[in-house]
């Protein structure tokens, strides 16, 4: 079971890297891996506290992670 798990998080990892370089190239990974540590604790505390509290915390998260990664197309190359 832990090796489906693991391969089920690798997809999900890929798969917000690439959603996260279509909106901005740079950095588009270090995103993804911190989107998805969001997600991993939003998991677990899910299971321990209020679902909806956890799941409207994790949105806003996401919402400010996307944000800032898409407010650094716009910014021109140091």
């Amino acid at each position: 079971m832990h090796q489906v798990v693991l391969a089920h998080r690798q997809w999900f990892l890929e798969t917000v890297g690439e959603l996260m370089a279509e909106i901005a190239e740079s950095d588009s990974e270090a995103a993804a891996q911190h989107l998805v540590m969001l997600r991993d604790g939003a998991m677990a505390a899910g299971c321990l506290f209020d679902p909806d509290t956890i799941s409207e915390t994790f949105l806003r998260g996401v919402n400010g992670m996307v944000e800032r990664h898409g407010a650094r197309s716009s910014q021109p190359a140091a």
